[in-house]
């Protein structure tokens, strides 16, 4: 495992999380816009993670990496601390 694979992993994990959340919050500003539409605001923003995760998994240059390995767990993991942050630390304030 090479420190320069597991910081680039990281740092592309952790920005990604940051652009789900923006995507996230325009979903859900754009379906509070309209009026009832929670169930099409809900199908966009399911829609839309699918179509992100096939992103990741494809922007991700660790593809040949079983899914256990330490670099795509540590990126996985700066991914979901990104959006736990963003929800439960910059919400608050």
């Amino acid at each position: 495992m090479n420190k320069k694979e597991l910081a680039l992993s990281i740092t592309l994990n952790a920005f990604l999380g940051y652009l789900w959340i923006l995507f996230i919050d325009h979903i859900v500003r754009v379906a509070n816009s309209l009026e009832n539409t929670y169930i099409v605001g809900g199908l966009i923003i399911l829609i839309g993670t699918i179509l992100f995760w096939g992103i990741i998994k494809r922007v991700n240059p660790y593809n040949e990496y079983k899914f256990t390995h330490p670099i795509i767990v540590a990126g996985f993991i700066s991914f979901g601390a990104v959006v736990i942050v963003n929800l439960y630390v910059l919400n608050l304030i």
